[in-house]
């Protein structure tokens, strides 16, 4: 009886020494990055309305140190259009499929990692409002846009 306590006792130990003491270490820098975030990455969001609509989100990597976006699949960014009432008119990842892996990317110090896509808003008239979101699970960014189209 005391040999199925300890042998599984002993499997869990051997892979917690296996992982070692760095994991634990990134655990905790991301956590701090976590509540740090605001003053770790910086984003602009920009709207370009002058031949069909471009969304472009910059992330920018503002520590000397590379920082790890994680992502839970495919899917790193969306661009969703509301008009003026709220209701979407647009969203970039509608009828998309991602994979279903979970991925990281990596920004450099000092680097910025750049998100873009366009929209083709034919017959569209009138005010709207655009929303960037990154979807990382560590570093989530949401930003909205006011533009118009005549």
């Amino acid at each position: 009886m005391t040999n199925r306590l300890i042998i599984p006792l002993l499997c869990a130990a051997s892979v917690a020494f296996a992982r070692g003491t760095s994991s634990h270490k990134e655990t905790l820098a991301a956590s701090s990055a976590n509540r740090n975030s605001k003053s770790t990455l910086t984003s602009t969001f920009s709207v370009n309305s002058n031949h069909g609509v471009e969304f472009k989100l910059d992330v920018r990597n503002n520590t000397v140190h590379m920082v790890e976006l994680r992502f839970a699949d495919g899917r790193t960014h969306d661009f969703v259009v509301q008009d003026e009432s709220g209701k979407e008119v647009w969203r970039w990842s509608s009828e998309r499929m991602f994979t279903q892996a979970i991925q990281n990317q990596l920004v450099k110090g000092k680097e910025t990692a750049t998100f873009s896509e366009d929209w083709d808003a034919k017959n569209m008239h009138g005010k709207f409002t655009a929303i960037a979101m990154l979807k990382s699970d560590n570093h989530p960014i949401e930003e909205r846009v006011d533009f118009e189209l005549k």
